[in-house]
Order: structure tokens, then sequence, then C-alpha cells
């Protein structure tokens, strides 16, 4: 049985090594996500500047959702979706590659579009690869429209930005 609880410093080493299994797939088709090598100073970075919610079997982690409001600076400045007001936006999202066709991804979008709703956001955004269609898919299936294409810096790809509205 898994177990919704927020993020904790401590959970960083965990947490990043479970984001470096369930993102592996994607660095071997040659896609520099962050979460691929991101060390645990980055994972605290990341899931300590928003709302971080882990879904646990014990006290291993078996999926992450980190969302964000206002989105952050960087993406601001590279996106006029993510800029605009009112905006919350879905970062880093992991589910470990042995959890994967429970619902545990699912789950932790619900947990985060509540958060943004009583947050005061009007919409939800979300980035990601192009050549990941399978995500490109998923997020479409939760709602969210392509607004436009942007180019991270130091990224092998192209990132589609998603948005949809709050609720």
């Amino acid at each position: 049985m898994y177990r919704l609880r927020p993020f904790e410093p401590a959970d960083a080493p965990a947490l990043t090594a479970m984001l470096h299994r369930a993102y592996a797939e994607l660095g071997g088709r040659g896609l520099n996500f962050t979460a691929v090598d991101q060390t645990e100073r980055t994972t605290l970075k990341r899931a300590g500047t928003g709302a971080s919610w882990l879904l646990v079997d014990g006290s291993r982690i078996a999926a992450s959702l980190t969302m964000t409001l206002p989105p952050h600076e960087t993406l601001r400045r590279l996106s006029r979706t993510a800029a605009a007001p009112g905006r919350a936006w879905l970062n880093q999202m992991a589910v470990d590659p042995a959890d994967r066709g429970q619902g545990l991804a699912s789950r932790l979008w619900a947990v985060g579009r509540r958060w943004a709703g009583d947050a005061g956001a009007s919409h939800l955004g979300v980035d990601t690869a192009e050549p990941a269609a399978h995500l490109v898919e998923l997020y479409t299936a939760w709602g969210f429209a392509r607004r436009e294409t942007v180019q991270w810096p130091g990224k092998t790809y192209r990132s589609a930005v998603m948005e949809r509205p709050c609720g």
C-alpha cells in the first residue's frame, strides 16, 4: 500500500536514486533531462522550492511530484505561457520503474491539481521533451494542450510547453 507524504530534506539521497532509475530510459534515448543524473544538491533545490510529495511503500520512495507557483524564473524567461499570471507548474514527476502501471502518477497529479487550486492558480503548465511522445500523450490525456516550444539551455531537445485550466 502506497502512502502519500510530503518531501523532507532527508529524502534527497533516496529520491535522487529513484529519479535516476525513473529517467534512465529517457537518458538512454539521448534526452538529457536533469533527473537523468542530477546531484542530491539539485534534488534538494528542486524539491525544496515548490510543494513536493512522495508516494512511499514502507520507507521506499515509489513516486514523486513537485509543483511550483509561480513557475521558476528561468522558465518564465523562456516561456510566455509560464510567464502569464496565475500559472502553477508541474515539475519533476517520476515513478520508479518497478512501480509503474499502478496509477501512481495519476494519484500524484490529483494531489498537485488540488494544491494548485487551493493556492489560487488559474492554469496549470508542464514542459517536456518533444521527442518523449509518451509523455506528451500522457499530458494531453490529462487535459493539457500545446502552447509553444522552448529550448532549455544545455538540453539536447526542444520542449513542448503545455497548459490547461486549473480544476
